[in-house]
């Protein structure tokens, strides 16, 4: 009710004085009577004093008169004395209340003066509270100026701010078009890089294509055999007769385009422990390695295909490397590890781009779909999944039940995705739809590879055996078998040579093993001193690499 503490201060003060005006008021009241009553007792008293003095002259007067012979009646002076005694007993009662009055003056002036202190202490404090009313009312007006100003410069910066705004939604509307724009281009541009790459791949592939054939032609004419058919293969791999009419193949050779690794040239020691995966760049010009030392490696690979140096090591994963592999442009290398996570590094800068984390078991492997722009891996959990590196996360989980070791997409498989499980079982899944058909086996599948030209899957089992699916009808057409051959591991890896004319793997002795496709022949080495983990084919045939667990990769020439 008060606009401000100035007359929230002088209110208080009035009160303060109000009160104790009132509290004289009562308290001086009974004073005032008191006096008064002091004052007619005085009065009486000496009105009988005057009495007493007068009765006493009249008492000794009869004495002079009887001294002097007169006779005074005795009637008289006995009413006299009676009266006399009256007086007395008055005047004595007069001096009591007199002593009494006097007692309670004395003690009213004590507290009327307790009063009067009181009254200055109240007066004293209400003049301190006069004086801080005062400094108050000052700094209240002056923080009235404050607020005053402030609100003025509260508008001045809301004014600004709402501008400011104003222009900030208008350079996000311009940022948003622009990111557009750049989204809608690099889109183009990546549609004509990938355009690009297909049309030098297709030129490629007719190019090597037509010398094959060539070379194929002039070896048929000059050792005269024509178009004669080379008779089946009898013995341990199987009645390969039926295999080579579906298979197209030619005669047991050794092509000058793709070598048969028959020399070990190089040992590197690759890592601290065991190496556990290799793979050749598309390019041909890196080799990437992993081992258990939780680092994937990656060697220059010159130009005379001979030598192979260190270019970087690639850190951060948490567990041992299971599978590598680049992407197409030959700048990316994509790695699984058993820290249940994959990554995907720029050989560049060192630089990890990608930490596809989700998998609740060790992943096993790890492949770059048909644009590089989507990864799927496949674990121990019994889970692939698939990733949108674009935005960083898993766009799809497929559950399959088993454990998968291995799988296999890329363009020529078009939407399709192939997997290898420990329950022996292929499962091809449908990108579009998600499902799933399979194709049972007889082993536990460790790995697999795709020959695109003849439409063939490669699938290495525990079973010590290695099959050959046909695609065109989801059935073996023909397995390879040898003796002293043993698939040790859950992750050995098996692989068609590029032009599809030799597979190879590993054992657990140290032993690689190479058949040539078309006739079921096979030739083993043993170079290494523990299990063959991995091997893999140079892009241009011209070098084979195999992989140990006790730290080194070998490179071969025919």
């Amino acid at each position: 009710q008060f606009k401000n503490r100035a007359e929230y201060m002088d209110a208080l003060s009035g009160q303060i004085l109000q009160r104790l005006r009132l509290r004289t008021q009562r308290e001086t009241r009974g004073y005032k009577e008191l006096i008064a009553a002091y004052g007619y007792l005085e009065s009486q008293l000496e009105q009988s004093r005057k009495k007493i003095s007068w009765l006493e002259y009249e008492k000794e007067k009869p004495k002079k008169d009887t001294e002097n012979g007169s006779e005074v009646e005795d009637t008289a002076l006995k009413a006299k004395l009676e009266e006399l005694k009256v007086i007395q007993y008055e005047l004595n009662d007069a001096i009591k209340k007199k002593a009494e009055y006097a007692d309670k003056v004395c003690s009213q002036a004590d507290a009327l003066k307790k009063m009067e202190e009181d009254l200055g202490l109240s007066q004293t404090r209400c003049n301190e509270l006069e004086t801080l009313n005062k400094a108050l009312q000052e700094k209240l007006t002056t923080a009235e100026e404050i607020v005053t100003v402030l609100s003025r410069t509260s508008e001045a910066i809301m004014g600004e701010h709402q501008s400011l705004q104003a222009l900030y939604n208008s350079q996000q509307a311009k940022f948003k078009g622009m990111e557009r724009d750049l989204a809608h281009l690099t889109q183009q541009v990546l549609e004509h890089k990938m355009k690009e790459a297909e049309d030098l791949n297709n030129e490629t592939s007719v190019s090597k294509k037509l010398l094959q054939l060539t070379r194929l032609k002039e070896l048929q004419e000059s050792v005269g055999i024509g178009n004669k058919k080379v008779p089946p293969l009898k013995g341990g791999v199987g009645d390969m007769s039926g295999a080579n009419e579906k298979l197209g193949a030619t005669p047991s050779f050794v092509d000058d385009v793709v070598i048969y690794p028959a020399t070990p040239f190089d040992s590197l020691e690759a890592h601290d422990v065991e190496v556990s995966a290799l793979c050749f760049s598309p390019d041909g010009n890196y080799l990437a390695t992993g081992g258990g030392d939780k680092m994937v490696k990656v060697w220059n690979v010159k130009q005379d295909l001979r030598t192979a140096d260190l270019k970087c090591s690639l850190s951060g994963s948490g567990g041992g490397i299971m599978s590598v592999q680049f992407d197409q442009s030959s700048k990316t290398v994509l790695a699984a590890s058993n820290d249940s996570m994959a990554r995907i590094w720029t050989i560049g800068d060192l630089i990890t781009r990608h930490t596809l984390a989700g998998h609740s078991g060790k992943v096993m492997t790890a492949k770059f779909m048909e644009d590089n722009n989507k990864v799927v891996t496949g674990s121990h959990d019994r889970t692939l999944k698939i990733w949108d590196l674009q935005r960083g996360t898993c766009i799809r989980t497929l559950f399959a039940g088993s454990s998968c070791n291995d799988v296999i997409t890329g363009k020529y498989l078009g939407s399709t995705i192939i997997s290898g499980h420990f329950d022996q079982r292929l499962r091809f899944w449908d990108e579009r739809t998600y499902n799933a058909s399979e194709i049972a086996l007889e082993g536990k599948i460790t790995s697999l590879d795709y020959l695109p030209e003849r439409y063939l899957l490669l699938c290495c089992s525990r079973d010590n055996v290695l099959r050959l699916v046909d695609l065109r009808q989801n059935s073996v057409t023909t397995t390879f078998r040898a003796d002293g051959f043993n698939v040790s591991l859950d992750w050995s890896r098996a692989c068609f040579s590029q032009d599809g004319q030799y597979i190879a793997a590993g054992s657990h002795d140290g032993t690689v093993f190479v058949w040539e496709v078309a006739t079921g022949k096979v030739r083993s080495k043993k170079e290494h001193s523990s299990v063959v983990v991995s091997c893999s084919w140079h892009p241009l045939g011209q070098l084979f690499a195999s992989a140990e667990r006790s730290k080194r990769v070998t490179l071969w020439s025919h």
